[in-house]
Formats: structure tokens, sequence, C-alpha cells
């Protein structure tokens, strides 16, 4: 009897559901895990992981290993090239949540322009009381959004932005004049961006050059009133400049759905500003997108298992056949 190779599951069965891993039986045997599961990474032939660090430890526990499955667009927590000197790819899911995103960028800028979680409180612990008046918010007319970053997710944002009556401008390595005619998008210098948004609303990747790419020194050159939003990496922001600015009212608030540390420690300073609104890094938690990411995992490690190059390998690899 020939044993299947192992698939080690670490996302859970809401984000990986059994009927698509069942769609494997035929390649493997999934197997799901949680928690610290080294103890499973012997036999595994192929994992499909959450964002636990992959890297040389990791990889060393697991000399079978094949293929490394992101689950998600951000690999940052993987280390490519020890995945690459070992001959093991690394999928990911691209494309497919960009809208799911973009869906939350806009809703966390209105709800903090409209105070929505605050009105949410109030509604239900103080309006009855009639004992202090609902602070006013603010209107997205005629102001300047500005798109740090214009990749596919930046792009999608761009497209809803567009049916608001507002200014976007962008800042990207790359020169996007499709979209610049398209929806009306401005071009313009990191600094520029800074100064002249009234929303900057970030959506580059975690890369060495971008860590910590906005800081105290880049508050500094906001408006007063700014808003940051940030659905990208919580590493781009430098957390502990940002809580000040806000403290100092440097800026006037931020919008997070990603932090440097996750889950956020229930003591941050972050936590207890009014005016910061937060949800719990579920950007791309929608049904749709949900199971999309997990079908396109499944693709790419049914493709390693049936000895083809996965579909939808990490651009690092482009060109690598293992």
């Amino acid at each position: 009897m020939v044993l299947k190779p192992t698939i080690l599951v670490s996302v859970g069965k809401l984000n990986f559901p059994e009927d698509v891993a069942a769609k494997l039986s035929d390649v493997g045997d999934v197997v799901y895990v949680s928690g610290d599961y080294s103890i499973r990474l012997p036999e595994a032939t192929a994992v499909v992981v959450s964002s636990e660090p992959v890297n040389d430890t990791y990889l060393a526990k697991a000399p079978k290993l094949g293929i490394v499955a992101r689950f998600g667009v951000g690999y940052d927590a993987i280390d490519v090239h020890a995945c690459t000197r070992r001959r093991v790819y690394v999928g990911y899911t691209p494309d497919i949540l960009s809208a799911a995103v973009a869906d939350l960028t806009w809703a966390l800028i209105l709800g903090w322009m409209r105070r929505i979680t605050e009105g949410d409180t109030y509604t239900r612990t103080e309006w009855e009381k009639r004992q202090k008046e609902f602070p006013f918010g603010w209107e997205l007319t005629g102001k300047t959004v500005g798109f740090l970053g214009l990749g596919r997710i930046g792009a999608e944002a761009a497209k809803r932005g567009y049916g608001f009556d507002v200014k976007m401008i962008y800042h990207d390595a790359i020169r996007r004049p499709d979209l610049e005619g398209k929806y009306g998008l401005k071009p313009v210098g990191f600094e520029d961006l800074l100064r002249e948004s009234d929303v900057v609303s970030v959506h580059v990747p975690l890369l060495p050059s971008t860590r910590r790419m906005l800081g105290r020194n880049e508050f500094c050159k906001m408006k007063p009133s700014a808003l940051v939003v940030n659905t990208s990496r919580g590493g781009i922001i430098d957390q502990s400049a940002l809580a000040e600015a806000l403290e100092q009212k440097v800026i006037a608030g931020a919008a997070l759905d990603v932090f440097e540390e996750e889950p956020i420690p229930l003591d941050d300073k972050l936590l207890k500003m009014r005016n910061v609104v937060v949800t719990p890094h579920c950007a791309s938690g929608t049904w749709e997108t949900r199971r999309r990411m997990a079908e396109r995992c499944a693709e790419n490690v049914r493709a390693y298992l049936e000895g083809r190059r996965p579909p939808f390998s990490v651009p690092e690899q482009s060109g690598y056949s293992f």
C-alpha cells in the first residue's frame, strides 16, 4: 500500500472548508493542524499556512516539504530565499482578495469620517438620555484621497473612490496612466501626497524599503485634519509614532485593519483613542473571498503533487521548476 502525501492545513476549516479539502483526497491526505504543529512537519509534503513564520528553522523540520501554500496575498512571513534554496515552492493567492480589501478600505474611511462606531455606542447607551449631543462628522465631498501604492488593491480602492466627489492622487514606483485616465488619478511625489491628502490610504507591500514608511517625520508633513488608513501591513506604519501623532493632534485620526503586533494587545494606546477606528485584520474576511482563497491554495497544492509547477507561485520564483 502506497501512502498518500500529507497536506497540513493550519488555517482552519472555516477558511479551508472540508469540501475544498475533499477535492484533494485523490492526491493527498489533508490534516488540519493548529497551535504549535511542528511535531507534524516531518511528514508534510505540502502545507497551507496563515501568517506563521516559514524560515530555515521551520523548513529544517520538514524534509519532505515541496510547497508552502500561503493563504493570502502577503507573504512577508515566508523566507522565500530559504524555500528556494531547499527547492520548495511558495504559492500565494493574488488578485482574488483585492475587491474585499478595497471594500473595507472605504468602510473604514466612511466609518471614521461619519463616526459610525461612536454612533453605534451612543445610540445603544446615550441617545435616549439626551444628556449630551452626538458630535458631527465630516463629508467626503471636496476632500483629497491619496493612495500610497496603486497595485491591485490600490487600484480597486481607486475604482470605488471614483464614485465619490473627491480628488484622487497616488504615489507608486510604477506609473499607471491607464488608471489615471480612467479614474482621474494624479501621480505625485511621496511628500506631495503626504502634504495634499485629507485621507492617506496605504496599499504597499511590507518590504525592507517600506517598513515603517510612515513615521514621526511623515506625520508631521500631513495636514492636522488628515486621516491615515491602513489595510495593507501593520509594519508599514511606526505604530508608536502614530499614537504620539494622534495624542499630540499632529494628525486627526487613524482607521486600521492591521498592526505591528497581531493581535494588538488590549492595553495598546491606540485602542483607547476615540479618534481611532480598528478592525481585526479582517479585510479579506468575506465568505466569497475566503472560499476563493482556499480554492487557489488547493490549485497550487494539487499542481505540485501532480508534478506540475504551481500556477500561483510568488514572483521571486518566476522561472524556477523544482
